[in-house]
């Protein structure tokens, strides 16, 4: 008996190690895969809660262009809207193009005008 076990050794080091060296490569393609998954999931968390603070801090550049350049023309309040805005968002590192800041600011000019034309 000891001779067949003997001659079988290599053979079952070998299926163990292939066992083994199979479960490792699942195991890594399973992290793989979930660590995809949650920096998906982290990157929409935070696109969210970078645009609900893109139109906070457009509301209030609209606020603050409305009250400090009550008499001046609309280009002036949008262009200094503009300023505020990608100011007060670059200083809490949010890359946001201007085109995007516009538009919040529109749709907070929208929103501010709505109450006013019922």
């Amino acid at each position: 008996m000891q001779p067949i076990v003997e001659a079988a050794q290599p053979y079952i080091t070998t299926i163990v190690t292939a066992v083994v060296g199979a479960l490792a490569a699942v195991l890594l393609a399973a992290v793989g895969v979930i660590k995809a998954r949650a920096v998906t999931y982290l990157d929409s968390k935070l696109d969210a809660t970078q645009r609900e603070l893109l139109h906070k801090v457009a509301s209030e550049a609209y606020a603050y262009a409305e009250t400090v350049y009550k008499s001046a023309e609309s280009q002036i309040k949008l262009s200094q809207a503009l300023e505020y805005a990608t100011q007060q968002l670059g200083s809490r590192g949010i890359k946001i193009t201007p085109t995007e800041i516009r538009a919040a600011i529109e749709a907070a000019y929208l929103k501010a005008q709505a109450p006013a034309v019922k």
